[in-house]
């Protein structure tokens, strides 16, 4: 974890172990030299969180917690000595200010997304469960949102045969909601396969949708299908699409924006007549 407190502050702020011992033990199990789920979630209460709001995943971060629902002695006394936080208002602002700071160091935020893959594992486990994956995707992603995480989590979803996510995996999709869109993702590059099945899907929902729209407009007579008729019809069908996918807000899905967005994920400029909408189908995304 990247220090949160300058030196210079730290020689200011000392925290004694005497200090901490006294605030580990108002939370450790009775029985356990450490705190567990009961402690954790009065830590949590006294912290003015909810154990499941991305302010307790930075806090298991800061303590480098080994794994969920477990807070060892050293580990907690450890990590509040590197925040120089020794009562629960101090703790409250150190976690306040990191997650201020991940929202504007992205390194910072690469160190807590690849902690959270070690965190959700259980003992002994290599793989994290599909459940487990999405609840932490969704979790560690609020901040540094990807566009493509609605998208990813639907198609994790819809494909419960899924075995689990490998560590390799978990990494990487870092990295290609950084560099790519479905538009210009590359399956000859050294991608997990799981990203291939993904963009596989969505091009093929995105068409799906596209002839669904299309096909519905051309029964109440909304669609142009005269052959060679250069409008705005084919764009304005596939922007539904998109909105329908996903990819575009509804809320803006008529005005300039919305149409310069849709011509990004299309790879198009310009508008599309109905003799282009299957090219322009191919390289939808």
């Amino acid at each position: 974890m990247s220090d949160i407190i300058t030196t210079a502050v730290k020689e200011t702020l000392e925290v004694s172990d005497n200090t901490l011992n006294q605030l580990f033990e108002e939370y450790k199990d009775p029985e356990e030299d450490m705190i567990l789920t009961e402690g954790i979630e009065r830590l949590c209460h006294d912290l003015k969180y909810q154990p499941d709001e991305f302010a307790i995943l930075v806090l298991a971060w800061c303590l480098d917690a080994s794994q969920m629902c477990r807070f060892t002695k050293s580990e907690f006394i450890e990590g509040l000595h590197k925040m120089c936080a020794d009562t629960i208002e101090t703790v409250r602002i150190r976690l306040e200010q990191t997650i201020e700071m991940l929202k504007v160091d992205t390194e910072m935020f690469k160190q807590l997304y690849r902690f959270t893959f070690r965190f959700g594992l259980e003992p002994d486990q290599r793989i994290l469960s599909l459940d487990m994956a999405i609840s932490l995707w969704k979790l560690v992603f609020t901040v540094h949102t990807p566009e493509l995480l609605g998208n990813w989590i639907h198609f994790l979803e819809q494909h419960p045969s899924i075995r689990g996510i490998p560590k390799d995996t978990w990494n990487m999709f870092l990295n290609f909601s950084e560099q790519c869109d479905i538009n210009n993702y590359d399956d000859t590059e050294a991608w997990p396969s799981l990203f291939d099945d993904f963009v596989d899907y969505e091009r093929s929902r995105l068409t799906t949708l596209t002839e669904m729209i299309e096909s519905e407009a051309a029964a109440d007579g909304s669609y142009c299908t005269t052959k060679g008729v250069v409008g705005d019809s084919a764009e304005d069908t596939q922007i539904e699409a998109c909105v329908a996918a996903g990819y575009v807000d509804d809320d803006n899905n008529n005005d300039d924006f919305s149409r310069q967005t849709h011509q990004s994920q299309l790879g198009k400029s310009g508008t599309t007549g109905t003799t282009g909408v299957q090219s322009a189908n191919d390289d939808i995304l």
